[in-house]
């Protein structure tokens, strides 16, 4: 979207108002995508490495952006997502809370990182639990005219085989997502940097977050 930017409410990965400058934004609704059958959380949990995203303003001045996912008694998630500032190499760490509203679509996650933000849209579009995952969130505004979406490409590992990840995108843009949106994320020389948390969580209660 070219010209000033907008400032809107919206419910995405971290939602709260913000200027949707580097977002994707496009005409029409979000797309009915189809996603992950019979989705595992407890195969899903651990270490997942950014790959490839849409923009995303929250992201764009970090690298070595990884996430880990820890499952609680309760059947929530602990959610920890780190990344590394590109100017400063100074680590930003975010923690967060996941969990399925309905047991009869797991792979529709909701996720939430402050407690006065609105839950956003985690959905597991396609995974097979020890290479990669592919998320997406989309959000209708103004009564559906526009859409902004997000989408990320994950691995287990820091890169991805060149393959697996045509047939990831090519998958995805049958699903009826534009994948011409996707970024490289930089994931080179990060090992030595890596200060990503190694503590399991404590179990405390969730029912502020969740509510």
């Amino acid at each position: 979207m070219t010209g000033h930017c907008l400032v809107i409410l919206t419910v995405g990965v971290v939602s709260l108002f913000f200027s949707v400058c580097g977002q994707v934004i496009s005409r029409g609704p979000c797309p009915p995508v189809l996603l992950q059958r019979d989705f595992n959380v407890n195969n899903y949990i651990g270490s997942w490495y950014e790959i490839e995203r849409f923009p995303a303003s929250f992201e764009s001045s970090l690298k070595c952006i990884n996430a880990k996912y820890w499952l609680k008694q309760d059947g929530t998630i602990w959610v920890i997502n780190n990344g590394t500032d590109i100017e400063t190499g100074e680590q930003t760490t975010i923690e967060g809370y996941a969990w399925v509203p309905d047991p009869n679509v797991p792979a529709k996650l909701k996720v939430r990182f402050r407690w006065w933000m609105p839950a956003g849209d985690y959905w597991i579009m396609r995974t097979d639990y020890d290479t990669y995952s592919v998320l997406y969130s989309c959000d209708d505004f103004i009564f559906g005219f526009f859409k902004m979406e997000y989408a990320w490409i994950l691995s287990r590992n820091r890169s991805l085989n060149t393959g697996t990840l045509t047939d990831i995108k090519r998958d995805i843009q049958d699903r009826g997502v534009d994948i011409s949106h996707f970024l490289s994320s930089d994931q080179i020389g990060c090992d030595a940097k890596d200060n990503t948390l190694k503590y399991k969580p404590l179990d405390e209660d969730l029912s502020v977050i969740n509510t």
